[in-house]
């Protein structure tokens, strides 16, 4: 069994592209997990959505980005958190949001579990306390950014119980093996700090995992130039903090 995750794309398109169409390259490649982030930060919204709504091998879950944008799009309360950075921001990635796609991004759920090879996988965007796992947006359910480590990592996830938590949020690579559990968070697809995607491939042969993290280039001015041609608000924090 071999599948691919991708996280955080973050209305990257040309990032995105570059990756399915590395994993479209490779073999024996059975499923694409994508831990959400799919909107939100870069501008290039409907052709992230197009190219991951349009295929049959991919399953998807919500990120906090995602989420933020839907409290605007259903009119509920936004996140308190993201009220000083990503407001504006997010009001521009709703009115260009293509209006066919609110069911879907409604019904994304938050956690996703499988067993697989007898191996039991948890993917989730990052931690979510258990008794928050249904608390709307505004209420924060998503559990502050720790450093890496093994051992805040296992600490940030002790509520949960799998053999294998896969995960992303933070943009950071992760893989760790606390014996009983292994946490991995290839990073972002789409924000990096250089013209390159990464994403992550996960074997499971009997009963052993291995793990690899992908680099791929690709050609990120188009990108970048968007930010600019489009007046995307919030510019200057973006640039700052993630590219």
């Amino acid at each position: 069994m071999k599948f691919a995750i991708i996280t955080d794309v973050h209305g990257n398109f040309d990032a995105l592209e570059s990756v399915l169409d590395d994993i479209d390259r490779r073999e024996k490649i059975d499923k694409i997990y994508n831990l959400g982030d799919n909107i939100g930060v870069g501008h290039e919204t409907n052709k992230v959505l197009d190219a991951i709504f349009d295929r049959d091998d991919m399953e998807i879950i919500a990120g906090n980005h995602d989420e933020a944008v839907m409290s605007l799009v259903n009119e509920t309360p936004y996140p308190e958190d993201l009220k000083d950075k990503f407001y504006e921001h997010h009001q521009w990635i709703e009115s260009h949001l293509d209006e066919d796609y609110y069911d879907r991004l409604n019904g994304l759920s938050r956690v996703m579990e499988l067993t697989l090879n007898n191996k039991k996988i948890l993917f989730i965007h990052y931690e979510i306390p258990n008794e928050k796992l249904e608390t709307p947006i505004d209420g924060q359910p998503f559990s502050p950014i720790v450093e890496p480590s093994e051992e805040n990592v296992k600490a940030l996830f002790a509520d949960k119980n799998a053999d294998l938590i896969v995960f992303g949020h933070n943009h950071t690579v992760h893989l760790y093996d606390d014996k009983s559990t292994v946490y991995f968070n290839p990073g972002s697809v789409g924000l990096n700090n250089g013209a390159y995607a990464v994403y992550g491939i996960v074997t499971i042969e009997e009963d052993e995992f291995s793990f690899e993290r992908v680099k791929v280039p690709y050609d990120n001015e188009e990108f970048i130039r968007g930010f600019n041609e489009k007046q995307v608000p919030a510019k200057e924090l973006i640039f700052d903090k993630f590219l």
